[in-house]
């Protein structure tokens, strides 16, 4: 049996991976800071206490497995003294064992001036603090795939799943009396890239049961949805079948909070994000996995994360 180890498990990418790999047969090993914390659904996951901090407790948990989920997110805040660091540790294991990396790709790397379509061949020109780590990472696993690593690169767009944290369409969507009001933090018309998990989780399974007729350095571009807010708003309508209001998204209320806030100074640094588009075209992940993994239709996801009720 192939074993994975999951870092990040209790996080949104590393938790939706787990449960699919566990579903295709795959042993499950989790890497956490405080074990009690496992949720009860993963309760047949082998815990070794650690986190990606200490690279001897990576070591230790990664001995006899083949597979590591790389879904360990830390605080936007904490980014700069983190991210890389943490991550050269699991890129360093992964090297000593000949182990291959699983690691979510995001679009912090692009400039929007270069798209709106952007491949896996599309420069990286990052125009943030955050989008220059998150290239320094991809760098680091680059590296690690020179040095006796194998790692797999999905890249995609904002997460949709059910109790996903960090997460925007939760805190946009909120119940009214008469349906639902959806705030829209971008232009209602421009589109947006978004990826449900469940379905993006399929497509790394995927990928990983192939993993050794790939590059041992290889990125893969997930096309998730492409939907505006005005079309979001369509979506919400035909899955709850009730009146959904979309109104434009307070920001003026988070500049007055920006001084205040190391996160909400974030979460500025990053709404070029809602001001143009970044489409991520899939045809290479397509071809590598020599099928098309039918999307689960907007609407379905909506009702299956809970994010509204049918009437």
């Amino acid at each position: 049996m192939s074993t994975a180890l999951v870092m990040g498990i209790t996080g949104s990418f590393g938790g939706h991976v787990a449960q699919e790999l566990a579903r295709q047969g795959w042993s499950i090993r989790a890497l956490m800071r405080n074990p009690v914390r496992l949720p009860s659904k993963f309760s047949s996951v082998e815990v070794f206490k650690g986190d990606a901090a200490d690279i001897d407790s990576i070591r230790a948990a990664a001995q006899g497995a083949d597979l590591i989920v790389y879904g360990v997110n830390p605080p936007y805040c904490d980014w700069p003294t983190t991210v890389v660091p943490w991550l050269d540790n699991t890129a360093t294991v992964a090297e000593e064992l000949g182990m291959t990396v699983v690691f979510p790709g995001n679009v912090y790397i692009f400039d929007p001036a270069d798209g709106p379509e952007f491949d896996e061949s599309a420069r990286a020109h990052p125009v943030t603090a955050k989008g220059v780590l998150r290239q320094t990472m991809e760098v680091r696993l680059q590296l690690a795939a020179q040095h006796g690593a194998r790692v797999i690169i999905v890249r995609a767009g904002d997460f949709i799943a059910a109790g996903a944290k960090s997460a925007w369409l939760q805190s946009l969507i909120k119940k009214t009396k008469n349906g639902y009001a959806l705030s829209a933090p971008a232009e209602r018309n421009l589109t947006h890239t978004w990826a449900y998990l469940p379905d993006l989780a399929r497509t790394v399974a995927a990928l990983v049961a192939r993993r050794d007729t790939l590059a041992s350095f290889s990125v893969f571009h997930f096309r998730g949805y492409r939907l505006s807010f005005s079309g979001l708003a369509e979506a919400l309508r035909a899955a709850s079948g009730q009146e959904v209001v979309l109104k434009a998204f307070p920001w003026w209320v988070l500049r007055l909070a920006a001084p205040f806030s190391t996160f909400v100074r974030s979460l500025f640094e990053m709404r070029y994000l809602w001001q143009h588009e970044l489409n991520l075209p899939d045809a290479k992940l397509r071809a590598a996995l020599q099928a098309h993994l039918a999307p689960t239709p907007v609407e379905q996801a909506l009702l299956e994360i809970g994010l509204v009720s049918k009437r």
